[in-house]
């Protein structure tokens, strides 16, 4: 009895020293979209303003600053596989604060995840850019025309 009391006990003891540890996991090659930090002060991104965006662009900027020492990591949403996976391996800030990358983007919807870490910080950010024909940018152009010319 006294060796099946402390076989539990240690397996308790084993599971609350390991449970900190899995709280304060870092991401590795794949990240769920529904993930989230326990800050949101970490990083600020500056670009998209709105933590979306539409483009007629094959390309997209992201830029975001932060402290120095942050390090940031950048993954894209895989909806065959429902999971985010790595894109941009980790990053550290500099001195200037300033973190800003270049991604791809595919037709219609792209969906990037900036995960931050400082310390115990972690900060996961979703991103939606989503890409648009040229000619609808042209024709939204020529309506914005045709508006301004109405209204003088």
């Amino acid at each position: 009895m006294k060796k099946k009391l402390c076989t539990i006990l240690s397996t308790l003891l084993l599971l609350t020293m390991l449970v900190p540890m899995v709280c304060f996991a870092d991401y590795s090659t794949t990240i769920p979209l529904t993930a989230t930090g326990n800050s949101d002060t970490v990083i600020y991104i500056k670009r998209p303003e709105s933590l979306s965006a539409s483009t007629s662009d094959r390309t997209y900027t992201i830029s975001a600053v932060g402290p120095q020492g942050t390090t940031i990591k950048l993954y894209k949403y895989d909806a065959a596989e429902d999971i985010c996976k790595l894109i941009k391996n980790e990053i550290q800030i500099g001195a200037s604060g300033l973190y800003s990358t270049v991604v791809e983007l595919d037709a219609d919807q792209n969906i990037f995840v900036v995960y931050a870490q400082n310390g115990l910080a972690d900060q996961v950010t979703r991103i939606d850019i989503s890409k648009i024909k040229r000619s609808t940018v042209d024709r939204l152009k020529s309506v914005t025309v045709t508006m301004k010319n109405f209204i003088s």
